[in-house]
């Protein structure tokens, strides 16, 4: 029953569906539905969980002949919507606002906003990422300092902003044990998971100067929930044999240092309109 009502949700207020009409209330998380079809399995456990094939507007098939149009500018006006169409519904940035502190390779400590600290690596550090047996030589550090060049990784790249959080966040918090640095899985996990009861009118609002602040528990709410881990896991792999296949977690992996998506980087994901 619980499963069944979770369901319900995910089908009447994020795809936006009217299942009385069989139709489409106004546009979903995804984008305007015109379909889906959901198909549910158990796991070794005997628990629940669906696999979704979902049609939208957005990513219909005169998209996709769009895309690979003859007409140089409709193709390009075409790419332009689909880019945009994907950072609208697959963005998962910490911000540009962001600000950090680095401790560069000769001592230097920097504070200062993201974009003024690191900067991409090169694309190949990227796809090196995305492989099953080179990923481990890259851990995640997909970004570097922009004055040393020291790798960076987004996880440090949350615990340099926690570390300006805890000095300036509504006075000084930086003593407090239950703010740790870095702060540990279990805390994150914690911060994750009250997050709908302590934020934005939930039942349980807390009053403390670091962990009922927006922007430390937004960041720490996308940490959890929207970063692919480095290291990858067997699932990462079912399809292929060497570069993970999962066309949403390409998305959530990418480089923080971006403001949005660049065709030649999802080029390969057309095939999957």
């Amino acid at each position: 029953m619980e499963y069944q009502n979770l369901k319900q949700i995910i089908i009447e207020s994020l795809l936006q569906w009217d299942t009385k009409n069989q139709r489409a209330k106004g546009k979903g998380i995804l984008g305007l539905v015109l379909g889906f079809a959901p198909a549910d399995e158990e796991q070794g456990r005997y628990t629940l969980h669906s696999h979704w094939q979902i049609w939208l507007e957005e990513l219909s098939q005169g998209v996709r002949d769009a895309l690979f149009h003859a007409d140089a500018d409709k193709r390009s006006k075409a790419r332009q919507e689909f880019c945009a169409h994907v950072d609208e519904v697959m963005n998962a940035t910490y911000g540009a606002d962001l600000t950090i502190e680095h401790t560069c390779k000769q001592g230097a400590l920097r504070k200062n906003l993201v974009g003024n600290i690191v900067q991409d690596r090169q694309p190949q550090i990227l796809r090196n990422a995305r492989h099953r047996n080179i990923s481990g030589d890259i851990e995640g550090k997909v970004m570097e300092c922009k004055v040393c060049k020291k790798e960076i990784s987004p996880t440090d790249m949350i615990n340099g902003a926690l570390k300006c959080w805890k000095d300036t966040v509504k006075g000084t918090t930086r003593t407090r044990p239950d703010i740790p640095d870095p702060l540990s899985p279990h805390r994150l996990d914690i911060a994750a998971y009250t997050y709908s009861y302590h934020m934005e009118g939930g039942c349980s609002p807390i009053n403390d100067p670091f962990w009922s602040d927006m922007d430390v528990r937004r960041v720490l709410l996308t940490r959890r929930f929207d970063e692919h881990a480095w290291s990858h896991r067997n699932s990462c792999f079912k399809k292929v044999r060497e570069f993970y296949s999962d066309y949403y977690h390409s998305i959530i992996f990418r480089n923080s240092t971006r403001s949005e998506t660049n065709y030649t980087h999802i080029s390969w994901l057309i095939f999957l309109v």
